[in-house]
């Protein structure tokens, strides 16, 4: 049974009827493929279009994330809490939140991230890794920092974060990407200077060929999904 309206759709207008479809129907809520992504689309397309559907869409989507998060969660940024704090961070940063600290909407996540043990880490990678915990905490910082609050991550994390971005083992390659965001932490952590360091989505977005009659089998998300097909294009404008 067709699902659409009985009217010619163009392939952007199929997608967003598809999101405002099945936004609320999935319990992943981490920023690649779940809900926190999902709302960093409709949060930009709200901005686009004016029309508070979407708007509506993400407030309901954040009060679902809310119910759904939980400190037993990974700590990556492709589907952890670090993935979900920096989109917080993101919304914050970017004007499409008021009235929001950073310190206070992060705190629980920023508990559970300290627990980890960086000095055992040997994942560097962005989707679970040390490079995707760099973005959060860098974004972190910044954002607490512009607000003029305390930093939200004790001295003893900080530290190990810092021997950790400096001590990489020998036989390890980071990315481009790491090398930059550990210069960055380190710069930071040894003069307690502004961060500089911009939340820009383009990186996380992953596309695949958006195919018109298989949109209902198609995954929602920012990473190979039809939010990050379509915010791709809309941002790049």
């Amino acid at each position: 049974m067709c699902i659409y309206p009985k009217m010619d759709l163009t392939l952007d207008q199929l997608i967003l009827y598809q999101l405002l479809l099945r936004s609320s129907m999935g319990k992943e809520i981490g920023l690649y493929h779940g809900k926190m992504g999902l709302i960093l689309f409709f949060a930009h397309y709200f901005r686009h279009s004016g029309l508070k559907v979407y708007d509506d869409t993400a407030g309901e989507l954040m009060d679902e994330l809310k119910k759904y998060i939980h400190t037993e969660m990974p700590v990556g940024f492709a589907s952890g809490l670090a993935g979900i704090g920096w989109g917080v961070e993101y919304l914050i940063q970017n004007g499409f939140t008021e009235g929001d600290k950073s310190l206070k909407s992060c705190r629980d996540i920023d508990n559970k991230i300290m627990e980890k043990d960086l000095r055992r880490l040997t994942d560097y990678s962005l989707d679970a890794g040390l490079e995707g915990i760099l973005h959060y905490v860098l974004a972190h910082i910044k954002g607490v920092m512009a607000q003029q609050s305390v930093l939200p991550f004790d001295e003893t994390y900080l530290s190990d974060l810092y021997q950790a971005v400096t001590a990489i083992p020998k036989d390890v390659e980071p990315s481009e990407n790491f090398k930059s965001l550990s210069a960055e932490y380190a710069s930071f952590y040894e003069n307690r200077v502004a961060v500089n360091y911009t939340l820009q989505l383009l990186p996380v977005i992953e596309d695949d060929k958006i195919e018109k009659d298989r949109l209902n089998g198609t995954p929602l998300g920012l990473k190979k999904g039809l939010a990050g097909y379509l915010l791709k294009t809309l941002i790049a404008n």
